[in-house]
């Protein structure tokens, strides 16, 4: 099966899960993933506290073969982001996962996902709990660890490193100076 552009339109199929009204409500609760490509991650047509809905539609570009099978790591992406819509904080990372497909997609499937965040919703690090379906069938499941951050990840600052120094390393008499030794070595060669 060649990977050709798909003859139908997505949001048509949207609509059968979701009206464009209530996609259109849940896009604009959402404080997470703002830049996220929906065509490759699925579109969260709810979302509430600690819980969130979303549709992966499968496309050509997820193919991975001649037989129509989609790369699972799509699914994941989009479990992935329903899960951090469940949370919906804008700042928000993966840390960890346990997950276990039951079933693979195949070109034309639409994944139904289904998020309960676990815990107290002002705990930094949470647990959520990600179901996927086909036609009512059970193809996904995982629990994902988030942490959320009070900034961007790329923007907190590191925690200092052990700075203390071994007793040896806190004299600089004990360390050799390595010209010192060059030197050294050097002579010694004449």
């Amino acid at each position: 099966m060649a990977k050709e552009k798909n003859n139908f339109d997505e949001y048509t199929q949207l609509e059968e899960y979701a009206s464009q009204e209530e996609i259109a409500q849940a896009k604009s609760e959402l404080l997470t993933c703002p830049d996220i490509n929906n065509s490759i991650s699925g579109t969260i047509i709810s979302v509430s506290k600690n819980h969130a809905k979303s549709v992966m539609i499968t496309t050509a570009d997820m193919v991975v073969d001649s037989q129509g099978l989609i790369f699972d790591g799509f699914i994941f992406a989009a479990a992935n982001y329903v899960a951090q819509a469940a949370i919906n904080k804008e700042f928000s990372v993966l840390i960890g996962s346990k997950c276990f497909f039951y079933a693979p997609l195949k070109l034309g499937d639409v994944l139904e996902l289904e998020a309960q965040a676990l815990f107290d919703d002002s705990s930094k690090k949470r647990d959520v709990k990600v179901l996927g379906y086909v036609k009512e069938i059970k193809i996904f499941e995982a629990t994902l660890q988030l942490v959320s951050t009070d900034d961007h990840i790329f923007r907190l600052k590191r925690p200092p490193l052990n700075t203390s120094k071994p007793k040896e390393e806190q004299n600089p008499q004990a360390m050799p100076n390595p010209e010192d030794v060059a030197k050294t070595l050097s002579a010694s060669m004449r």
